[in-house]
């Protein structure tokens, strides 16, 4: 029983961090939204991820589904000047939530 507690409330906290992460701009790198047309069918937004940094930022994202992480753990390399890459949109065709959190970003040196 105080198994179960615990992972509950650590699944609580996770959950109240990873919609933290959602709002936050990690060094210039940040997570929008779109109203996407075929996010909108499915009353959800199209999710992006932008960069206003100045140099190549290496970044790596985790996904939750339902308000659970999944195995998704995605690296993007964003140069300055690139467009928003779309991720996907926050409601899945069968209406179910979804959304990405930055896990990190830092910048990187190409080569």
């Amino acid at each position: 029983m105080r198994y179960c507690l615990m992972m509950g409330l650590l699944c609580v906290i996770l959950n109240a961090h990873a919609a933290e992460s959602m709002d936050s701009n990690v060094a210039g790198v940040g997570l929008i939204e779109d109203e996407s047309s075929e996010c909108l069918a499915n009353d959800g937004k199209l999710i992006l991820l932008k960069s206003d940094a100045t140099e190549a930022m290496e970044v790596w994202l985790d996904r939750w589904f339902m308000d659970v992480q999944t195995a998704d753990h995605t690296k993007h390399i964003i140069q300055p000047g690139d467009e928003p890459i779309a991720l996907g949109c926050s409601q899945t065709r069968d209406k179910e939530k979804q959304y990405w959190t930055i896990a990190s970003a830092r910048p990187v040196a190409l080569q």
